[in-house]
């Protein structure tokens, strides 16, 4: 009974449940309250980690149970072993490791890091002695704040004990019964300067703006001027005063004004108002209190406070209470002349070497403040090693002596950097499971003794068989004209687009002799200015057209007439709180590069600045939705800067220059001198000039002229690193196809085609031979597309087309398209599925398209392994709604089953649905896991940490167990139908959903778009879940003719 319920793959479901829940629960807890709670109450607790290792045992022996060691299911073993070696690592980690942060300023050396985590510290200090004890702890808002620390103290035991948690805590004076108790008032004051609060004890006095403030002073009254006296006498409070004082009660807003030199009672809540010396005193009493001590308390809203633990510090039989405040001053405590401190702060860690830091740099974008990039110069000092220089930078770590050091922020000032410090003994037996689970994933997929192969081979075999079908699908398609006719539909497709807005200012001819200008990137590629304006249009606008205007047109526009340019909006925006920063209408989607600045006494101010700057110095875990939209929108403006000032524009090429450097019209003018900076002048002016006046009477021969003479320039002085003509004519040809983008469109139709003939196919006896031999040959066209593409970029770039993010996932879908055509002509849904996730590869690869030389505004987003991780998991999203949209399927079909009479066309439709089903959910479930951890790989390589438990990669988790659960129901006896597969896999689904959108809008993380929004669920949410209760309960009808999986 014990081993069934731990070991048995009914307990692994179980667990795999058991597990989700508890992630899923801890991601709400987390949005509810805080992080450090979540971790208080779910990851960090004993509990969790057990689940983790009843899971491991389970996997082990459940491997041994159903013979996986065996050459036969080598690859899925491998699979399998890789989540051992995981679990193996995150416990190294999780016990072994640590991690933290390292704060340099510029010319000091380093030599210690504080933890990331905060550790209770009770330090004794006697005769000399100092003796310490800390206790590491999560400061939960909910629970979980319990701890208990014993520290010996010379032979004697100090003890530290929990009793209450007081969050945003403050001293405030309560009211205090004791008879021996001190009166106290509390007196808010306020001017036309400032304002502060006041506490005075019975006689005590302050001097306000030359007005004295008595509390029971003893005065000679007739001595005595501008004075203001409050006394408590036979319980009550009274005032008195030299000066006439005006009042409004709070009660019911009425006026009035107290006498001089007279007592006037105190019964009520006023505030009064004094002029004295031309200023005005306003002063209410916030507390009046006939006996007061101070209690700790939670802050009221809009007051800053502290974290606390109220404890009891008890030693030789004595005891005191003391408020530990979190990341503050240590509290102190003296019991029978033993002095002890009391923390709530990160320790710190010494290191056997240090860290000096030369020199903090911060890159700004040309011509603003708003930072680009930033990074640190240090000089490592270890004796063992010898001293040497590193520059520490996003994506570029430092390792030594067992840590890794990464860039996470900056002093406000700038004369200082944050690098986050990291010690992980875990990482290789981690990245080995990474390893094993990808290559076991691969291997298992062509293994031919794979439960993937065999769902194949009985599909293929199904479909071959005329008893059971007589749709059957031909092996290849040799209709050559329809191919003809196909390809010629493809090539129309592909045409260019010649629409144009008819108040276009640059004229066309001119922009296509502008687009072979050549330009030099700030990484010192050569290219045309065809693709400058592409990649800029792209990155500005996401699209390669404006308002009728090609990219050629529309940025030379904008050089040429900024000011029309300035006043259009362009700028998406979808943030509700930055419009209202910007002061435009909620309404208003777009607004202008005029929009984001401000005028005033100096000038034009930047009304993102501070915001701006103050978002790029968060480190990447600690920003938020608006600093994320803020930092995007930053770059933009930054960029449409640059394209009105021309600083893209590097069209000048600097005379004898053995660095081989060209100029903007700008920096040429600035940089260069004699002769040369008159040459240049001579060029610019006779062109900008030209193209204005052109503008106005639309007669460009003398602007094109000009235009030809700056080429001239560039053959002259620039011609040994300027590409050749095809080159150049390559790369334009390949801006205007676009043909990865409009690949993209071709693989999903024809693959969600080809999927809506199988649907169709399934409830009725239509053939699909014609069908599928056009779809098969609408592949083949766009392969050899796709293939041409590959080649031209290999020729334009002049290395191999995958070896940045964005020509990787070209490649993969390419190598995703070439598997269709070789491995899947049997089978209709194997084309389909992989013509679909060519489509949905290029499809991701295009939104993450940006181009790394227009800027580097964050670095920790432009890694390789990071596109790798979202195209993969994309990719998964499509393969698991497959398997939700054959479940329903499936369901519809089982409600339609005759319950006194099976109907076999219905039961052997099931039969493939199901097989179709279960090897998308292995597809898909195989992707997603991969695509997860290698979302690990690129976290770990760019801040040291690949699993931080953040609400995304939480729930992409929880879907991976929902999926091994339904995926693994096939070996528990009560589980194993047809029905209970498609029932699961429908609303497995959710899982998904809630992954990619409600961890969005609903949870808070790194992830997150409306951590803190209240974001409604959407009715169709509702009606869509009840939809499916109602399927799952109407196809019970046909559960009798269920078959096993």
């Amino acid at each position: 009974m014990i081993i069934n319920a731990f070991l048995s793959m009914a307990g692994a479901a179980f667990w795999f449940l058991v597990f989700a829940v508890a992630c899923g629960a801890a991601t709400f807890i987390e949005s509810a309250y805080d992080t450090p709670t979540a971790w208080a109450m779910v990851y960090g607790t004993a509990w969790f980690g057990v689940i983790q290792l009843i899971l491991g045992l389970n996997l082990i022996y459940n491997l041994k149970e159903y013979r996986f060691f065996t050459l036969k299911k080598l690859p899925i073993c491998a699979f399998h072993f890789g989540f051992l070696f995981i679990l193996v690592g995150a416990g190294i980690t999780r016990y072994l490791g640590v991690e933290g942060l390292m704060h340099i300023r510029n010319g000091a050396s380093v030599s210690e890091f504080g933890t990331a985590q905060s550790f209770v510290q009770l330090r004794a200090i006697s005769d000399g002695m100092s003796y310490l004890k800390a206790r590491p702890i999560y400061v939960s808002k909910l629970s979980g704040n319990d701890f208990k620390i014993d520290l010996d103290v010379n032979g004697k035991k100090a003890s530290l004990k929990y009793e209450k948690f007081v969050p945003n805590a403050i001293y405030e004076w309560q009211e205090n019964n004791a008879t021996n108790a001190m009166p106290l008032l509390e007196i808010m004051f306020s001017n036309d300067k400032n304002a502060r609060k006041i506490a005075l004890s019975s006689g005590d006095k302050i001097d306000l703006g030359g007005i004295e403030f008595s509390f029971d002073k003893d005065q000679n009254q007739s001595k005595k001027q501008n004075y203001i006296n409050i006394s408590l006498e036979n319980g009550k409070f009274y005032l008195s005063s030299d000066q006439n004082l005006s009042y409004m009660k709070m009660a019911d807003m009425s006026n009035g004004t107290l006498e001089n030199n007279a007592k006037h009672e105190l019964n009520d809540t006023r505030l009064f108002t004094l002029r004295h010396a031309d200023e005005s005193l306003n002063f209410a009493f916030s507390k009046m209190l006939k006996g007061a001590k101070q209690e700790l308390v939670s802050a009221s809203h809009g007051q800053m406070g502290q974290n606390a633990f109220l404890s009891t510090l008890s030693f030789n039989d004595k005891s005191k209470q003391v408020a530990i405040f979190e990341n503050s001053m240590p509290s102190m405590a003296s019991i029978d002349g033993v002095n002890f401190e009391l923390s709530l702060n990160p320790i710190k860690i010494e290191l056997p070497f240090s860290i000096k830091l030369d020199k903090f740099e911060l890159l700004r974008y040309a011509g603003s403040n708003s930072p680009m990039s930033y990074s640190s110069f240090v000089k490592i000092q270890d004796e063992k090693t010898g001293d040497y220089d590193y520059h520490i930078y996003m994506n570029h770590v430092l390792d030594h002596g067992g840590y890794r050091f990464f860039q996470s922020s900056y002093d406000q000032d700038e004369q200082g950097t944050i690098l986050s410090v990291n010690r992980d003994p875990g990482k290789w037996p981690t990245y080995l499971g990474y390893a094993l689970l990808g290559i076991g994933f691969f291997f298992n997929i062509l293994n031919p003794h794979s439960r993937f192969s065999k769902l194949s081979k009985s599909i293929r075999e199904q479909n071959q068989n005329p008893k059971q079908n007589k749709n059957e699908i031909s092996k290849s398609p040799k209709s050559a004209p329809k191919i003809l006719a196909l390809f010629a539909l493809i090539v129309a497709i592909f045409s260019p687009n010649t629409l144009k807005a008819s108040d276009v200012a640059i004229n066309s001819q001119h922009a296509k002799i502008a687009s072979t200008l050549i330009i030099q990137s700030f990484d010192g590629r050569m290219k045309p200015f065809d693709t400058l304006s592409y990649e800029l249009l792209n990155k500005l606008y996401r699209s390669t057209s404006i308002d009728g205007m090609n990219a050629n047109e529309a940025i030379l526009s904008m050089t040429l007439l900024p000011s029309k340019w300035r006043a259009t909006p362009i700028i998406k925006i979808s943030d509700d709180e930055i419009k209202r920063l910007l002061n435009i209408p909620q309404s208003q989607n777009y607004a202008s590069f005029n929009d984001f600045f401000s005028l005033s006494n100096k000038g034009s101010d930047y009304k993102l600045l501070a915001l701006s700057q103050e978002a790029n110095r968060k480190p990447l875990s600690a920003r938020t939705r608006l600093d994320k939209e803020i930092i995007k929108i930053d770059e933009k403006i930054n960029i449409l800067y640059m394209i009105f000032a021309g600083e893209f524009l590097r069209i000048i090429p600097a005379q004898n220059d053995p660095s081989n450097t060209w100029h903007s019209p700008t920096s040429a003018l600035s940089t260069l001198s004699g002769d040369e900076q008159k040459q240049i002048l001579i060029l610019l002016q006779d062109y900008f000039s030209k193209a204005t006046q052109a503008i106005s009477d639309n007669n460009w021969q003398e602007a094109n002229q000009a235009l030809e003479n700056l080429k001239a320039y560039q053959v002259k002085y620039g011609a040994n690193i300027m590409p050749n003509q095809a080159h150049i004519k390559a790369e334009l040809l390949f801006n205007e196809l676009q043909i990865f983008s409009k690949l993209t469109g071709v693989y999903l139709l024809a693959g969600l085609a080809l999927l809506a003939v199988v649907f169709i196919r399934l409830a009725s006896k239509w053939r699909l031979n014609i069908i599928f031999k056009i779809v098969y040959g609408i592949n083949i066209l766009a392969f050899i597309l796709h293939t041409a593409g590959l080649v031209l970029r290999w020729y334009i770039s002049g290395h191999a087309p995958w070896s940045d993010a964005y020509e990787s996932l070209v490649y993969i879908a390419w190598a995703l398209a070439l598997s269709g055509i070789l491995f899947s002509r049997r089978s209709a849904i194997s084309l389909a599925l992989s013509t679909i996730l060519a489509g949905c590869v290029l499809f991701v690869a295009h939104l993450s398209w940006i181009d790394p030389q227009i800027t580097n505004l964050m670095p920790v987003l432009r890694s390789y392994w990071l596109t790798i991780h979202v195209s993969v998991i994309t990719a998964s999203y499509g393969f698991l709604g497959l398997c939700s949209l054959l479940g329903i399927f499936t369901l519809l079909l089982f409600s339609l089953q005759n319950r006194y009479k099976e109907n076999i066309q219905f039961s052997q439709n099931i039969l493939e649905a199901t097989r179709i089903n279960e090897m998308a959910m292995i597809l898909g479930l195989g992707l997603l896991t991969v695509g997860n951890f290698l979302g690990g790989v690129w976290a770990n390589e760019s801040w040291g940490r690949y699993w931080g438990w953040d609400s995304k990669e939480t729930w992409a988790l929880i879907s991976i167990l929902v999926y091994a659960a339904v995926l693994h129901m096939r070996f528990i006896k009560a589980l194993n139908s047809q029905y209970a597969f498609a029932v699961a896999s429908m609303f497995a689904y959710w899982s998904i959903i809630f992954t990619y959108f409600g961890v969005n809008f609903y949870l808070s993380g790194l992830h997150s778009y409306a951590a803190g929004d209240v974001v409604q669920i959407p009715t169709f949410v509702y009606i869509s879940v009840i939809a499916m209760i109602a399927l799952a309960l109407l196809a019970l009808r046909g559960k009798v003719y269920s078959k096993k999986l």
